[in-house]
């Protein structure tokens, strides 16, 4: 079944760590391009989420956030800086004694001083969690991906009966349409010969070379072939994008042919309609990872 290569997935969840938001969101791409977003710069954890996303999506651009709101006992206390409140208590005494200035440094003016206090807090967020909010995150996002793929895959099904329906009605119309080109060129050669003996076993000879380059029945064979070609890979459990693209080039090479090759009006009208859906078709599987 085929997955798309957008969809959008957000989860919140309580780890005992505290609070983990994270988002992860989808877009068409030629190939898999990753852009992650972390609590805090950890390569190690990183390159990890990387090959966790590799694994689940192969093709699209993922950007993956993840956010972390923490337990209120992981708020950081704060600690003075006693180093700084001694040079603030040595720039006030060089002030009195050089300059004449008068008052005292207070508590409460210590507590507007810049870096007065300092705060120690655990950056770092457990590795375990990082990777299960990941993976919690990428099985919602190709749960998203597998139901918008659904709906590629109906769309898909449907247009491929349409093209099948009119290609069995172009099957049909052939012979019709032969013996209309055969007696079409007898005419001519009537024509053209009417006052000259003709030798019947060479007209029977152009008209037989005549009749196999206007033949379609090897394209129409080709096409059908294609068209159950496209519905296999449909229900295949693999990415599957590359290679529908591929069978549309080669649908859209055997209908050309048929419409170049058939020269008659109730084939081309046909074959106008199989293009038709062969381009939609070509605009969902862009969509297809």
């Amino acid at each position: 079944m085929p997955r798309s290569m957008t969809g959008f997935a957000k989860i919140e969840k309580e780890f005992p760590a505290g609070r983990i938001v994270s988002e992860a969101r989808s877009l068409n791409s030629r190939y898999l391009e990753m852009n992650i977003r972390l609590p805090r710069t950890d390569y190690a954890s990183e390159q990890k989420l990387r090959d966790l996303v590799k694994k689940h999506v192969k093709r699209g651009k993922v950007d993956v956030t993840i956010k972390w709101e923490k337990a209120s006992d992981e708020i950081a206390i704060p600690r003075v800086n006693e180093n700084v409140v001694r040079q603030y208590a040595a720039m006030a005494r060089d002030l009195k004694e050089n300059y004449g200035l008068t008052g005292d440094l207070t508590i409460e003016s210590v507590f507007t001083l810049k870096d007065v206090f300092a705060y120690e807090e655990n950056n770092s967020l457990p590795e375990d969690v990082l990777t299960a909010a990941c993976s919690d995150l990428i099985a919602a996002l190709n749960e998203e991906r597998a139901r918008e793929g659904g709906h590629i895959m109906n769309d898909l099904l449907g247009r491929l009966d349409a093209i099948t329906a009119s290609l069995a009605e172009i099957q049909t119309g052939w012979p019709e349409v032969i013996k209309t080109h055969e007696e079409r060129l007898r005419g001519k050669i009537a024509e053209i010969t009417q006052s000259v003996a003709v030798d019947e076993t060479r007209v029977l000879q152009e008209i037989a070379i005549y009749m196999e380059r206007v033949d379609i029945s090897e394209e129409i064979v080709r096409l059908t072939g294609h068209l159950d070609n496209f519905r296999g890979t449909l229900a295949s459990l693999e990415p599957m994008g590359r290679k529908l693209d591929f069978i549309i080039q080669e649908m859209v090479r055997e209908t050309n042919t048929i419409g170049s090759k058939s020269n008659d009006l109730y084939i081309n009208e046909r074959v106008i309609g199989i293009k038709v859906e062969i381009e939609k078709m070509r605009e969902q599987v862009q969509n297809v990872e």
